[in-house]
Order: C-alpha cells, then structure tokens, then sequence
C-alpha cells in the first residue's frame, strides 16, 4: 500500500514508491556484503542447539558485524547478550601480574558479577553455550594491560593475547557450570575466527 506524501499528489506516491525500492536495495546490498564475509566452518566446533550466552566488548565499531555473525548462527532470539569492556580480560586472577597497577582493585569485581549474570541466565533461560567474542584492536587490552609484560605490537601476537585471556575463561565455565563454551576473534572487518572450543 502506498501513501502519498502531503501535498504531493501523485508524484509524491512515486518519490516514497521509489524510496522504498531504494531501501530494499541497500538492505538487500548489505546482506550481500555481510554474507560474504569469513566465518568459522561448521565442522570447527558444535553449533549450539539451545540458548546461548553471549559475552563481548562494548566496542562500537562492531556491533553491527557481532550481530551479523550471531545471525548467520541462527541464533536470533536465542541469546542473553552481556557486555563487558575486554571482554574476558577482567574475568580471570590467573594473569593479574599483566594488569596496570590499580585495575584490578578497579575492575576486579567484573568476575563476580559475570559468574552472577550467567547463574541467573541458566536458570532463567537454560543456557547450555557461551560464546565469548573478542575482538581486533581493543582499547581495553591496550589500556588496562602492562605495556612492558605484554606485547599487543602485531597482529599475531594480539590475537595470541585474547586466545590467553578468552581460553582461560572458557575453562573456568565450563568446570564450573558444565557448559559448552566457544571462544571467537573479530577483527575490524567484521571477519570471524575460532579461537578456542570445549564441548
């Protein structure tokens, strides 16, 4: 059904007929684009069932590229969304000599609060996986972590910080909640690698 804009007339139906074909046009163009990006195989890990936890940073730069992904999941609707700056940087005591001095007496509290979140999540939501999502060029890495104990200088040697971080955290949930728990890389293209996987 078409609406003639005030005062248009007919040609006014035409302008909104052709804005929306225009519309169409560029959701469809950005489907496209996100569809062609890099993603995990299917044969790389299980892919979840049920409902999911998600954990990711609060970067801006890609959110649109997160969901993306989770949608190629097939997970619309299916997933608590929790939020903290570094992702699982601050969710682990076994690399606390790698923090700046003063962020754990600052931040450390995000563990709990993360263990009080997906206690809640699973018994609300029955979660049965966590994805843990982080991400290329985290100005939390950058800030929060000792300069002169880690080396976040490459692209190589970045990526091989989250895996750490990220690893360690997936181990802590699934001992502890017997969860299935997938560890992921975006980078700022939107690109999604597998970091690490335990079923």
């Amino acid at each position: 059904m078409a609406l003639a804009i005030e005062g248009g007339g007919q040609s006014g139906i035409y302008s909104l007929l052709a804005f929306s074909f225009s519309c169409r046009i560029f959701r469809f163009t950005k489907t496209t684009c996100m569809s062609s990006l890099n993603y995990p195989a299917v044969t790389e890990y299980n892919l979840p069932k049920k409902n999911i936890l998600v954990l990711s940073c609060m970067d801006l730069r890609l959110t649109d590229n997160l969901v993306a992904f989770l949608n190629f999941e097939n997970l619309q609707n299916r997933y608590d969304h929790f939020v903290l700056a570094g992702t699982s940087l601050l969710t682990t005591k076994k690399y606390q000599s790698l923090y700046q001095k003063g962020v754990l007496a600052q931040y450390g509290h995000w563990d709990k609060t993360l263990h009080d979140h997906l206690g809640l999540a699973i018994q609300l939501h029955h979660i049965h996986d966590v994805y843990i999502i982080e991400h290329a060029d985290c100005g939390a890495y950058a800030n929060l972590l000792d300069g002169k104990k880690v080396d976040l200088s490459t692209p190589a040697k970045e990526l091989a910080c989250h895996k750490k971080f990220s690893t360690e955290l997936a181990q802590t949930i699934h001992k502890q909640y017997k969860l299935h728990v997938h560890c992921f890389y975006i980078d700022l293209r939107g690109n999604v690698q597998l970091l690490h996987t335990i079923h």
